[in-house]
This record gives C-alpha cells, structure tokens and sequence, in this order.
C-alpha cells in the first residue's frame, strides 16, 4: 500500500484536516459506471473518501470510450464495475472500493453503512428504484446530462420529497442520448463536489435542482 502521508496536503490546505477525516471516514455508493460514474470515482478516490461501493451490470463498449475515463481499448468486453474497481485502487490503494456486478431495480437494497448515493444511472425507471433502496437519513446525489445540459439535485431520504414525485411526468428520451465528454466531466466534477459537502454535512443542493447550460455558461436553481 502507497504510504498516504502527504496525499492530501493540497486539499488539506483549503479545507482542513476535520474535513479530511470526516471524508475519509465516509461511505459511498455510485449507481452507474458509465460516463458520469466513471469520473465521479476517480474524483472521490482521489479525495479520500473511505469506502466506495460500485455497482454496474454492463461491459465495456467502444461507443463507450467517448466519454467514460475509467476504460481504454484494452477493456473492450470486459465487465465495467470490475474495470473500474481495479483502476479505482491503483489511484488511491488506501479507499476500500467494492464491486457489485449487478442490475439496479425493483427490490434494490444497498450495502448497509452507506452515507449516501450517487445516482448516476440513465434511466428513470432505475433510478426510482435505487431512490426506494436508501436507506433513511441517508443523501441521495442526482445527476444527468444531455447534450451541452446537465443537472443535478440532492434529497434525504425521509426528509425530502419522494424522487418520483419530483420527476413524475418526466419521460425516457427515446434512443440513444446525444452527449459530449466535455459536458459529462463538468456534471461529473459538480456531483463530486456535492457528494463531497454532503459527507461534511454541507449540501448545496438539498431540495434544489441546479441545472447547468454549457452553451452559454449559465446556472439557474429551481426549488422542490
């Protein structure tokens, strides 16, 4: 194991030691390895944070490569929670990062000690499960992106309005979704962030969308 002494002296810098120790006494779960949750891995392994869980169902695809930094050509038709937990490790062999090789849906139950979730799925039905699995008191981070549009949102389970209140009428884009690299690190590094304050217990975004325009630069926040 690399000796951590000095990894996190930067960050230490701005945000302090506390913080560093409540990061890396947290516990994560990211939902979906795709674009979103390939990034937000290497961000929150890199921070420090104590134990994350991965769980993804799907392999390595070429279309994939566009946009999702875990994996290269070497890993074409390999499973991607298997991918990722190993490339997770070699950053930051002192984060616990688990594998769980399965589909999220109707009945999902994740692992127990969670503090919160990243959903970073690409489909609603998915995501209403998973949303329905956590735990209560625990923080669910919400992410999507579409084209140059993202958005995120954070609720509590227990606390917050239901996820499928929220977006009841909301409709699966047919197809495949259009979606640039450069639009899905951005979303990617904001879900890290909020991932991070919540473990801080600093949110940002509880009960309040922020959606992102990357065409013209701009942020606008609608309450839920």
């Amino acid at each position: 194991m690399v000796e951590a002494e000095g990894r996190y002296a930067r960050q230490e810098l701005f945000w302090g030691a506390e913080t560093q120790r409540l990061i890396g006494s947290g516990s994560l779960l990211i939902a979906g390895l795709g674009g979103l949750g390939a990034t937000v891995g290497q961000i929150l392994v890199r921070a420090g944070v104590g134990r994350l869980h991965l769980v993804d169902d799907g392999v390595v695809a070429l279309p994939d490569l566009q946009r999702q930094s875990l994996y290269g050509e070497c890993d074409l038709g390999l499973k991607k929670v298997l991918v990722a937990r190993e490339r997770l490790r070699c950053i930051n062999s002192s984060v616990q990062v688990i594998a769980h090789d399965s589909r999220i849906g109707e009945g999902f139950q994740p692992p127990e000690g969670i503090d919160g979730v990243a959903d970073c799925l690409d489909n609603f039905a998915s995501r209403f499960a998973l949303y329905r699995g956590v735990p209560e008191g625990s923080f669910f981070v919400h992410g999507g992106v579409q084209g140059d549009q993202g958005q995120l949102l954070t609720l509590v389970k227990g606390v917050s309005q239901p996820l499928e209140a929220i977006m009841a009428g909301c409709r699966q884009p047919e197809g495949t979704i259009p979606v640039t690299p450069d639009s899905v690190f951005v979303i990617a590094g904001l879900m890290a962030n909020e991932l991070l304050a919540n473990l801080v217990g600093k949110s940002k975004l509880q009960d309040r969308f922020l959606v992102v325009d990357l065409s013209g630069f701009s942020l606008s926040f609608l309450e839920v």
